[in-house]
Order: C-alpha cells, then structure tokens, then sequence
C-alpha cells in the first residue's frame, strides 16, 4: 500500500464563521477557504504552528454530504480524517483490502488546487479522505 501521512481533521459545522473565530482563538489561521460546488461543500482549511490542519466543512445546500448529520443536529462535530498520499489509487487499493470502502470516485478538490480526493468509509472509524500530494506538498 501507498504511504499514508495524516494531514488534517475535518470538523462539520453548520457555522462556519462561528467555527473560524474560535479556532483563531485557539491559535489558527485561516490558510484558504473555498466553496466547492463539486463536492456541495464551503471549505476553510487552517493552520497553527506546530499542529496538523484542521478543516472546517460547512453545507453549501441542505441536500449536500452533511444531510444527515444536520437533521441528526450532529454539527459541530469531527467529520473525517484526512490522510496524503503520493499514489491516490494505489492506497484505495490497499485500503479496500482492509475493508474501507469507498463512496466516491476520486475527484479534483478545490481547496487543494485541483488534486484529487476519495473518502473511504470503514465501520470501527467512520470516515477516511485520501489526498492525492507528493510527500513534500502541503
């Protein structure tokens, strides 16, 4: 399998401005923020010395991926983990012999200037993103 290195937790919040004030108290900066219409998501990716990024991910329409977890009234709450690899398909592939199942073709992310993501989902951890980077990339 393609090596996996943790870059981000994905947090789902339904106030994002909220959200981005409160981890700025925390310490973190605001890196980019984008509204993803591929992926029906508002993205704000932020950053603080010393620790991994945090994403926060917001709905861009009430049929978006947070659906659920909105009617549930589940936000704010971590929504995934995010892992970087060099070899996007070949982790999917060592993944899915591990019984991640992905739920998406990769697909170009906008916050991350095109490269390409996949969540997986796994039922003891819920779920996974792969982020198709080289080792040295942000």
């Amino acid at each position: 399998m393609s090596a996996l290195r943790f870059h981000h937790v994905g947090v789902g919040t339904a106030r994002p401005e909220k959200a981005l004030a409160a981890y700025t108290q925390l310490g973190y900066t605001l890196v980019r923020a984008v509204d993803d219409e591929v992926l029906d998501v508002r993205l704000a990716l932020l950053q603080a010395p010393g620790s991994p990024f945090v994403e926060l991910v917001s709905p861009l329409s009430p049929a978006g991926p947070l659906k659920s977890f909105l009617e549930r009234k589940q936000l704010p709450s971590p929504y995934h983990t995010c892992y970087a690899t060099p070899a996007l398909e070949v982790a999917i592939a060592g993944l899915r012999d591990h019984g991640f199942l992905p739920i998406m073709e990769p697909t170009p992310a906008k916050l991350f200037d095109g490269a390409r993501v996949c969540y997986l989902y796994q039922g003891a951890i819920g779920l996974v993103e792969l982020l198709e980077l080289q080792s040295d990339a942000s």
